[in-house]
């Protein structure tokens, strides 16, 4: 089975070094974001408890595993867990220091959550029946697995530009989704692979193209770092909104691309050894004879389970169960249950689904009754999964900062209405006391229901064959949940084609809009019904006033008015820049305090740590002592010119406050000097964290910040080729330095900084003088006001 690499066990402990840190007060939550994030722990909506992500490489687990899974919810949660599209499985309502307890705990059952979220390599996925599917060319788990080990033992690849998402097919069929991803892998039969890059789902979803027509497996890993390497060179590191892989591809051009790609690669297989351990990983099953059984005890569900739940798998006598988890959404005593069914079944393996469910593979043809008994003794609804009643949704604003709309409990109530529109007419089944058309789930076996809370596409919307994501739209003056709904879906690889935008719904609405549609249709949907949902939307899209009809100004599974109180920005983006400023904010307190207590060299000392390691991440230095951050931080920007030489005497200065032998102003004036200087720095650091060489041969280039020029009046200062938001926190800086009534000009690009930064300024107390077009950018005048 898979194996936890040695690194990720060891970095534990840095972890939680850290999280101690942060328990005691010694680092804020800024920084502590950009130390957790990355191990796939995010805050839920409301920042008081956690949501810790588990990657699951191909989806496959053990019964041990799942129970594993299952026990640390139980003993370090309330027990509610979430399978999401991409494999994962989420432990929801974890306190902070609980976080280390799960890490811990799942180590010894190798699963971390390790790269489970921020700007990292992402949980590889594939076809959730790879190793036991009967028409995959090749088990692509092995290279999920492989990957992931590879990947995680690399220290870069947990600092990317932002994160990346690998997926793996077994064949044409395309289980895998692989075109919506910023890599996939097609197996072509023979060991040899189709390559796709540049693919991905959200507010500018794209369908990734083909890079390398045939690659032989064991050049698979080449391939797939070489794409990451350029990545990891190229990215916008700063403006989060557009550094995925398929933006830096969009902005270079394909052939430049591809041209990046081939050097790159060429130069790996010339230095690099890249050497995969595609192991074969599942139990080995013996044949059996091949035979369905069904019938048992007059159970009317059971031949429904047979029909829908069950498929074959390649190895003689042996099948799987899909077992549809609404919306996956599952507790720790249905999990540890679930893992039971090892006493039975001794070779029993578990799969994660992008649909949310979950699979038991190698079940003996004989034994169908007895799963089928254990299973309905611990789920509800398991039957008909990747059918019209198997919608897909994220967590939205349940747990989630960016969820702007309740998806789940739309969604729930979107199955209600789809289930109560099937106890229909024509060909019936038994089901939880009724009848239910099984006739009508066969015939719109194809469409697929996916549902994101938010333009993000955690729900896959885009490639639903009908999907909703959720806005908010102001009605009356009153804040109401909306949903935009797509059509047509359909995943195909580099084929892929993302559901058309077709119109709005208010998200009372949907489920309604959604019965009438699958009712007013007999197969699966078509070009044909294009005219028909526009005229559902438009039947559904009315909002009465809130006198008349206050539900509309509710979210499903609310009973206040909705409102976007508890959204925020995420943290996927967290890292490099929130830990910077986060040291450099607490200098500046530091600073503030020290003066304020008769210049405090405590106080001191901390702004001079703070400053001196503010920088030292981009380097991808982590000091562990207060003298390494200094050591560290003459060694990266002093000596290597980045920093003014006039700071030399760092390390002497810093010994002289420890050992209290220094005048307190002097102490406090060189210091602030210290703060502004890397203040200044971090100013001048562009897009791929490089730092412009001022200084050489211990010749100053260019005047420091902290001498008297620093402080005159500056007139003009250049953002162009700077993104929001670092514009933003750049044009902050440089005020910073400019006294009251000061004036300064700035160049801003069209488009969003032009839009965005002067109304900023002004929400800051700013004044701005005067916006002028100058061709292609703007000429901005501000005084300085606070």
């Amino acid at each position: 089975m898979f194996k936890l690499p040695k690194k990720v066990i060891e970095d534990i402990q840095i972890y939680k070094e850290k999280l101690n840190k942060y328990l005691s007060g010694e680092i804020n939550d800024n920084f502590f974001r950009g130390i957790r994030v990355p191990w796939g722990i995010y805050t839920q909506r409301g920042g008081k408890n956690l949501m810790v992500r588990l990657r699951i490489p191909a989806g496959v687990l053990t019964a041990s595993q799942l129970r594993g899974i299952a026990e640390s919810a139980e003993k370090f949660a309330d027990g509610k867990l979430h399978i999401t599209t991409r494999q994962d499985i989420q432990i929801h309502n974890v306190s902070f220091e609980n976080s280390l307890k799960i890490i811990e705990y799942l180590k010894d059952f190798n699963i971390s959550p390790r790269a489970g979220g921020g700007n990292t390599i992402r949980n590889v996925t594939c076809c959730y029946l790879s190793g036991i599917c009967p028409y995959e060319n090749f088990e692509v788990y092995k290279i999920a697995w492989a990957l992931t080990e590879y990947f995680l033992s690399l220290e870069e690849t947990i600092n990317l530009p932002r994160k990346i998402k690998i997926a793996f097919s077994g064949c044409s069929k395309d289980c895998g989704f692989v075109g919506v991803n910023d890599i996939g892998v097609v197996s072509l039969g023979n060991n040899n692979f189709k390559v796709i890059c540049g693919g991905g789902m959200g507010a500018k979803s794209s369908v990734g193209k083909v890079l390398e027509e045939n690659v032989e497996l064991k050049d698979i890993g080449y391939v797939v770092k070489s794409i990451i390497n350029i990545y990891n060179k190229y990215g916008d590191r700063k403006n989060r909104h557009h550094n995925r892989l398929r933006f830096l591809i969009e902005d270079i051009g394909w052939d430049k691309f591809y041209k990046l790609h081939k050097k790159e690669y060429e130069n790996l297989k010339n230095n690099e050894y890249i050497s995969l351990r595609f192991e074969d990983g599942l139990p080995i099953l013996s044949p059996l004879n091949d035979e369905i059984l069904s019938g048992y005890y007059e159970d009317k569900n059971y031949n429904l389970f047979v029909k829908y739940n069950i498929g074959k798998q390649k190895q003689k006598g042996y099948y799987y169960a899909e077992i549809r988890i609404p919306l996956g959404e599952i507790n720790s005593t249905q999990i540890m249950k679930l893992s039971d069914l090892q006493t039975i079944l001794p070779n029993v393996i578990f799969r994660t689904t992008q649909r949310q469910n979950l699979v038991v593979s190698n079940i003996p043809y004989d034994k169908f009754f007895y799963v089928y008994e254990k299973i309905k003794t611990i789920f509800k609804d398991f039957l008909f999964p990747n059918t019209i009643l198997d919608v897909v949704s994220c967590k939205a604003s349940t747990t989630c900062n960016l969820g702007i709309c309740n998806a789940i409990d739309m969604a729930k109530e979107s199955i209600k209405e789809i289930t109560s529109k099937l106890m229909g007419e024509n060909y019936y089944e038994f089901i939880e006391d009724k009848f239910i058309n099984t006739d009508f789930i066969d015939k719109l076996k194809s469409v697929k229901i996916n549902i994101s809370g938010c333009p993000n596409a955690c729900g896959h919307h885009p490639i639903g064959t009908i999907s909703f994501s959720g806005l908010a739209r102001k009605v009356y003056n009153r804040t109401v949940p909306f949903y935009k709904v797509y059509y047509g879906g359909k995943v195909d690889a580099e084929n892929t084609q993302f559901a058309k935008e077709v119109g709005i719904l208010p998200s009372r609405a949907v489920p309604k809009f959604i019965s009438e549609l699958i009712l007013s249709i007999n197969s699966a949907l078509t070009e044909e019904n294009f005219e028909l949902i526009k005229n559902l939307i438009l039947k559904y899209s009315y909002v009465p006033p809130y006198e008349e009809n206050r539900i509309y100004y509710m979210d499903w599974g609310k009973n206040e008015d909705f409102s976007l109180d508890g959204l925020s920005q995420g943290e996927c983006g967290a890292g490099v820049i929130d830990m910077i400023e986060a040291d450099l904010e607490s200098a500046k307190s530091c600073l503030m305090v020290a003066k304020d207590n008769n210049y405090n060299l405590d106080e001191i000392k901390k702004a001079l740590i703070y400053s001196a390691r503010a920088l030292l991440i981009v380097k991808g230095i982590d000091p562990k002592t207060e003298e390494e951050s200094i050591i560290y931080f003459i060694e990266k920007f002093i000596k290597e010119g980045i920093c003014s030489p006039q700071f030399n005497n760092l390390k002497d200065v810093f010994s002289k406050i420890v050992k209290k032998e220094i005048d307190t102003i002097s102490a406090y004036e060189y210091t602030e000097n210290f703060y502004n200087e890397i203040k200044y720095i971090y100013s001048l650091m562009d897009s791929n964290f490089n730092f412009q060489v001022r200084f050489l041969n211990q010749q100053l280039l260019e005047q420091p910040m902290q001498n008297t020029e620093y402080k005159q009046q500056i007139t003009i200062y250049n953002l162009r080729g700077t993104p929001c938001p670092i514009n933003y926190v750049k044009l902050k800086l440089k005020l910073e330095e400019l006294n009251i009534g000061d004036i300064l000009e700035i160049y801003l690009d069209d488009g969003t900084p032009i839009q965005n930064v002067p109304k900023s300024l002004e929400n800051d107390g700013q004044e701005v003088l005067n916006i002028k077009k100058m061709g292609d950018y703007y000429k901005v005048t501000i005084k300085k006001k606070v």
